[in-house]
């Protein structure tokens, strides 16, 4: 059986700035290397619960964090982008067992650390079944879609928080409590990627993940800027519903999630001159 591990770097312990998951940034590399170990803990764990293949997408920013040497060498690495899954690529490979998500942080109206939804600079809230969403819940939809459980999840108490709305008994690691957007009580990396280890292998066993489908695939998106939405009136799949509102309702979750991701893309190219 194939297990699936989304990784992204806000959720990670010791990560508290932005700085810290930016390339050009003298901090990146210490960052990468405590995401990249933590996403190592939950591969050993899914191997020593006898599992024989493991997928990892790559899911903060330009894709290309993880130091793929790092990894054990059974671990198969989605790397770079543009992916058409993003965040989930690999999730239609193969015969998907479950999918696990490690280093991720809650939505943009919460108060955890370095919270977001998807695109930080862009969107202001989005709204999946008439509900507003983390990136955990937009893809845990998508899963669904492919019938694929969700099994594990680490990072900071708001995301746990978050995901227990949805899934109330989902295995999970805290890695830190926020104290602030750019500060976080931080639990020691090793000991995280101990409890990562060992949770996965467990979960795995149990073998008690879940499918969990939203009321309905439409989105409803909110960004922060008006003039970013303008270019997105270029595509058919989207209604403007205000200066910065817009709906996007193809009837299929998955088309509805590559033309949000669209109109993320879209939103960078705005310019005034």
């Amino acid at each position: 059986m194939t297990y699936l591990f989304s990784v992204d770097i806000e959720g990670i312990s010791g990560v508290v700035s932005a700085k810290q998951g930016s390339m050009d940034s003298k901090e990146y590399d210490r960052a990468r290397e405590l995401m990249t170990k933590e996403a190592d803990a939950a591969a050993e764990g899914a191997f020593e619960a006898g599992e024989e293949k493991v997928y990892m997408t790559d899911g903060h920013g330009k894709m290309r964090n993880i130091i793929i040497e790092d990894l054990d060498e059974r671990v198969e690495l989605f790397s770079g982008r543009p992916k058409i899954l993003s965040q989930m690529e690999g999730l239609t490979e193969d015969d998907i067992e479950a999918v696990g998500y490690v280093g991720y942080h809650s939505s943009a109206h919460s108060r955890g650390t370095l919270s977001h939804t998807y695109y930080g600079s862009v969107v202001d809230d989005l709204k999946i079944g008439g509900r507003s969403v983390s990136e955990f819940a937009m893809n845990s939809y998508l899963a669904a879609k492919y019938d694929v459980p969700v099994f594990f999840l680490a990072g900071d108490t708001e995301i746990i928080r978050e995901a227990k709305e949805l899934y109330p008994d989902i295995p999970h690691v805290v890695t830190k409590t926020p104290t602030g957007r750019y500060s976080a009580k931080c639990r020691h990396p090793k000991v995280v990627r101990k409890e990562i280890k060992e949770t996965v292998k467990k979960a795995i066993k149990k073998k008690k993940s879940k499918v969990i489908h939203p009321e309905n695939s439409t989105f409803h998106v909110r960004f922060k800027d008006e003039g970013k939405l303008d270019n997105c009136e270029l595509l058919p799949s989207i209604e403007r519903t205000g200066p910065k509102e817009f709906i996007v309702d193809t009837g299929d979750i998955e088309t509805n999630y590559k033309v949000f991701r669209a109109c993320t893309m879209l939103a960078t190219t705005v310019s005034q001159s």
